[in-house]
Formats: C-alpha cells, structure tokens, sequence
C-alpha cells in the first residue's frame, strides 16, 4: 500500500470506466476528475464506498493548473501533503521541520566551510518535502502580499537575480567576521536580498534566517532565528531593503544579538 502522506489525494476509484479522485482536506473529502499532474497519478486504496456526509465542496482554486504551486485554498494556502486549509497548523509543522534542519546540519555539516544557493535549494527540500510537493523548487508563479503600503508583488522575472545571490551567499559565508557592525552589514544585504528575489513558493523567510543563523554561528555568535515581535517593524525594514536601505535591517539584527548575548 503507497504511503498516502507522499500523495496530495487520499485515493480513487473506478466509476462507470473512469476514475475519480478524492482528496483530502482538514478531515473532510471531495472529488476532482484528475490530479494536478500526473506523477501524483499512483496506486492507492481501493474504497468500495464513499460516505457523502463526510464530503465538502472543494477548497482549492486553480485546480485545472498544471502548474501545482498556483493551487490555492481561499485563504491563500498552498496545497499540500498535510491535506489542510489551516494556515495556523501548516506553520507550525514547518517550525518542526525547521528545527530537524536545525538539528541535522548542527550534526552533519561543516559550517567552516564556504557554501552556495544550491545547498539552500537542498535545505529548502528538506524542511518542506513532507508539507508541499514543490519543495527545493524556484517558484513558478508571481507572488503578493500585504495591503496599502505594505503591499507587494514578487514578479517572475526577479528570478533573474539568483546567480548574483548565489555569489553573494558564497562570499559571505566564507568569511569570519571579528565584529558585529561588519557581519550584520553583509547579513541585511543578505536577507533583504534573498527575500526580494523570494526564490521559492513558500518559506523564504525561514530559509533566510537560516543562512543568517549559519552565518552568525560560522563568527562564534549565537544564534538568534529572528526572533520577532511587533514592534521589531520587521516587514517596513525589509521593504527598506528592497530598496537597497540595509541600515533598517541591520538594527534589528544587531539588536537581536546583543539581546542573545546580554541573556547568556
């Protein structure tokens, strides 16, 4: 029997000469005539029966896309292999998935060592392969966020700036920085470039704060996740980034690590 936490529907069966597919949301079931994409057509339960009280109208729009990351519930989540439409929820099983990162690359690799955007893209698959089907994938689609000022739209063509990313990530993680003000200059470059490219469909902003961590961690300083609070301004400062004004963004990091070191 295929794992069915691998696959986005829950199973199909035949009727009248064609299968139907079921998917699974927040415990409830509903029916769609093909997968997004074929490599998600694979052997699953039989089921002699459906019991209709348990089905719902589907969630997702964008179904027919054969472009999976355009599927999206109406609150904006991505389809996914947790089967759910609860913002709330997926995050916090990417926090877990998160800290096994955390955990495996504090045991296995060698920070001391320079590292590239392709390394990101396998961190990228690690933390999200059980939650979303795109895991360690360049996103496909044109991404918004935010209302008024703090409104945004990640285009496709920012893309583009991946190779200059990779370089910059190289150069600063070979380095060892003998102070604060030095590394969380070359930091908010970092992360207020990363996120402004926003290379991935979800999770750009964990993965960012990764590198920083490693970074930081590379120099003998603590870790600080990025900790953040309301009033840290947190998304006016990276708006300044994509601006290219670091200084917003390299106040909070100094700021974060002096509260690290200040509660040591």
């Amino acid at each position: 029997m295929t794992k069915t936490k691998y696959l986005l529907y829950a199973f199909k069966c035949k009727q009248n000469q064609k299968y139907s597919y079921w998917y699974e949301t927040d415990n409830r079931y509903f029916k769609e005539k093909k997968p997004p994409k074929s490599i998600l057509d694979k052997k699953l339960n039989k089921v002699d029966s459906i019991n209709y009280e348990n089905t719902i109208l589907n969630p997702w729009n964008e179904w027919s896309s054969n472009n999976i990351q355009k599927i999206i519930a109406k609150n904006g989540v991505c389809i996914n292999y947790l089967k759910s439409t609860d913002n709330d929820y997926i995050q916090k099983q990417e926090d877990l998935k998160l800290l096994e990162l955390y955990s495996y690359i504090v045991d296995n690799f060698d920070i001391s060592k320079s590292f590239g955007f392709n390394i990101v893209k396998k961190w990228h698959k690690e933390v999200f392969s059980s939650i979303y089907p795109f895991a360690g994938e360049l996103r496909s689609v044109e991404l918004g966020k935010g209302k008024g000022v703090e409104a945004w739209t990640w285009r496709l063509d920012f893309l583009n700036g991946i190779p200059e990313l990779n370089e910059l990530i190289k150069e600063i993680s070979k380095k060892s920085y003998e102070d604060i003000d030095s590394i969380t200059q070359d930091l908010s470059k970092l992360i207020s470039d990363f996120l402004f490219i926003h290379p991935f469909r979800e999770g750009n902003g964990r993965i960012s704060r990764l590198l920083c961590d490693l970074i930081l961690a590379k120099s003998g300083l603590p870790m600080i996740g990025l900790k953040l609070k309301k009033e840290d301004n947190y998304i006016q400062r990276v708006h300044s980034g994509y601006d290219c004004d670091y200084e917003p963004m390299k106040e909070l990091l100094k700021m974060k690590i002096q509260e690290e070191l200040t509660s040591e």
